[in-house]
């Protein structure tokens, strides 16, 4: 039974990542899902840091440092500093970021739209349970994060 709610759960993520690029195949091709999620970090957050990035985002500042400089480099965010403190990096989205953005927000309201639709469909009670579970297994993904990234 554990083995087929791997399988089951390997399935889930394949058939999400190909309806993910068969609809958004402009914004997939180009950009990774860390990279866009870090885009719209930026874009919610007011004078967001690394270190705000990689709390919110669920990573190390390393792997944020290098979406960062991905992100510079392609013209999507800026580096500033606030003029009372010279020393701490802050990131904010330039015009074009701005735009990519905005076209991952879409995406993620269609895909949210389209898959609600079939949760409405599934018993109260089945929900409950499916929720109860992801709970849990994320917790417990979490804490597996925490002790590899000792």
């Amino acid at each position: 039974m554990e083995r087929e709610i791997l399988q089951q759960f390997t399935q889930l993520y394949n058939y999400q990542d190909i309806l993910s690029n068969l609809i958004n195949s402009g914004l997939n091709s180009r950009y990774s899902n860390s990279e866009l999620h870090c885009i719209e970090a930026i874009g919610k957050l007011e004078h967001p840091n690394g270190v705000q990035l990689a709390s919110l985002l669920s990573m190390t500042r390393g792997a944020v440092t290098r979406l960062a400089k991905r992100l510079l480099q392609d013209g999507l965010i800026e580096r500033y500093v606030l003029p009372d403190n010279k020393k701490e990096i802050y990131y904010r989205l330039t015009a074009k970021g701005e735009v990519l953005n905005k076209e991952h927000e879409v995406a993620h309201t269609k895909w949210e739209e389209r898959d609600i639709a079939f949760l409405y469909s599934v018993p109260i009670k089945e929900q409950e349970v499916i929720l109860d579970f992801l709970q849990k297994f994320n917790n417990y993904l979490k804490d597996k994060i925490e002790e590899e990234s000792l």
